[in-house]
């Protein structure tokens, strides 16, 4: 069969896209390596994304509004969202919901890998791995397959730079770990992470508990065991997962009847490896020019410009913070002292909410500049 639009990979990303897509009456066929696949994920999500997308209560297991940053030396700073939360969700049943409402609005969802895809004068014919799945005809694509993205390969888009690789593992709540039920933690320590950092994400029957570093540099189980036993988790835990992350947006993302969305275009933000908010709101606004772009001929690279001008300056940022803050310990055990500031604390919370930057008052803006050439230089 023939369709207008083909959406490779059936994540957060690629459900989005497929959904609006179907909605506006284009032929639509999603397409999804593994329909019981879990992906290795945190499943932290910012409030501005629960509401701009609608998501339902039942969805979000955890609404957290207290979190701890933990330094080298063991420095706890707390920290608390008066106007918001974090919200915790569950990717297994996260992903099949966005599935399920694109399947609604009219999607052809199929289970099946990608092979091949063969380029035409009028569009593409993608050959999968599924023998009872015959070839697949579309005249556009969009390749939302995560960051070893296959899709972007065929397609001759611009590698993934810097990858890194994140291990996490599901622990069943007992009495010796209920005292994280109820509080986000995240551990800015070497021996933890000497690149990025370890996270402790409460959900509803279990603690998932997790670490990152650069792919190819260091032992990501050897970091995980450590932070564990540093924690002082003695139980088994019943699931092992482990995925590779972008941290920089591809060149481009946008080509010949083609754009990339979410993990698959690098979409996932640097310091922090916050992936979902950014692989909704690509996979959105891909699906909108993309449509533009079939009706009315608008540029298909207004997806691409858009994104950019929208998140730019936050990825930039964010860039600026892991390379100047996650170098060593010293800098590690500044940062979180800077996470101390009242001011600090309600810019980053603000910020995280809607994902924008949050303007503050000249006076403000200098402290904060102060304390943080101070706490470079004692860092340093």
């Amino acid at each position: 069969m023939r369709y207008d639009v083909a959406v490779i990979g059936g994540g957060p990303s690629g459900a989005v896209a497929a959904r609006i897509l179907a909605e506006a009456g284009l032929d639509t066929v999603l397409l999804e390596r593994n329909l019981n696949n879990v992906k290795p994920c945190g499943g932290a999500i910012p409030l501005g994304l629960i509401e701009e997308f609608g998501l339902p209560s039942e969805l979000v297991e955890k609404k957290l509004s207290h979190m701890r940053a933990r330094s080298p030396k063991g420095r706890v700073i707390g920290m608390h969202m008066p106007n918001g939360y974090v919200g915790m969700v569950r990717r297994e049943r996260f992903d099949s919901y966005l599935r399920n409402e694109a399947k609604k609005a009219g999607c052809t969802v199929l289970e099946g890998l990608m092979r091949s895809i063969e380029r035409k004068s009028d569009g593409f014919v993608i050959t999968t791995l599924n023998d009872k799945l015959p070839q697949i005809e579309a005249r556009y694509i969009i390749g939302a397959d995560g960051a070893n993205s296959k899709t972007a390969d065929e397609l001759g888009f611009p590698p993934n730079e810097l990858k890194v690789i994140a291990m996490q593992q599901r622990f069943r709540y007992s009495p010796a770990i209920e005292k994280f039920s109820d509080i986000v933690e995240i551990w800015f320590d070497g021996e933890v992470s000497p690149d990025f950092y370890g996270w402790i994400f409460p959900k509803a029957d279990h603690l998932a508990i997790g670490t990152g570093t650069e792919d190819k540099k260091h032992n990501i189980k050897t970091l995980q065991k450590r932070f564990v036993e540093k924690i002082g988790i003695t139980e088994t835990p019943y699931l092992d997962e482990a995925a590779k992350i972008p941290m920089k947006p591809r060149r481009s993302f946008t080509g010949e009847r083609t754009i990339l969305v979410g993990d698959a275009a690098g979409l996932v933000t640097p310091a922090n490896g916050e992936g979902i908010f950014f692989a909704m709101r690509s996979g959105k606004l891909g699906a909108q020019a993309m449509i533009g772009h079939i009706r009315n001929g608008a540029p298909l690279d207004l997806y691409e410009k858009g994104f950019r001008k929208l998140y730019a300056p936050i990825f930039f940022g964010l860039e600026v913070l892991q390379s100047v803050y996650y170098r060593n310990d010293r800098l590690r055990e500044s940062f979180v002292a800077i996470c101390a500031d009242d001011d600090v604390k309600r810019i980053t919370f603000d910020s995280y909410l809607y994902k924008k930057m949050v303007p503050a008052p000249w006076s403000v803006q200098m402290k904060i500049f102060s304390k943080n050439i101070y706490h470079l230089l004692k860092g340093s």
